[in-house]
């Protein structure tokens, strides 16, 4: 088995191998981060075993996990706006 990963070749998303060299996936760590920032995966991409159920709900937590990091970036912005100086 293997994630299909056309297009994302240039992100340089680190591959994990699957025990007993059943195929390989994308590694990511919980809520479906990697170590490319900015990007996450989840579901069949990560886990090629994960029937629908898993890869559904393993979607939705990077999702929410996507929405909570960019909801504080804007709120770090907009705070850093009102105080008057620029956001690191």
């Amino acid at each position: 088995m293997q994630a299909r990963a056309q297009g994302l070749e240039g992100l340089g998303l680190p591959v994990r191998d699957l025990p007993d060299h059943m195929g390989s996936g994308f590694a990511s760590g919980m809520a479906g981060t990697t170590e490319v920032p900015g990007v996450w995966a989840a579901g069949n991409s990560t886990d090629l075993t994960a029937q629908v159920g898993a890869a559904a709900a393993a979607g939705a937590l990077a999702g929410a996990h996507t929405n909570n990091v960019l909801a504080t970036a804007d709120t770090d912005a907009a705070l850093h706006a009102a105080q008057g100086s620029t956001p690191h």
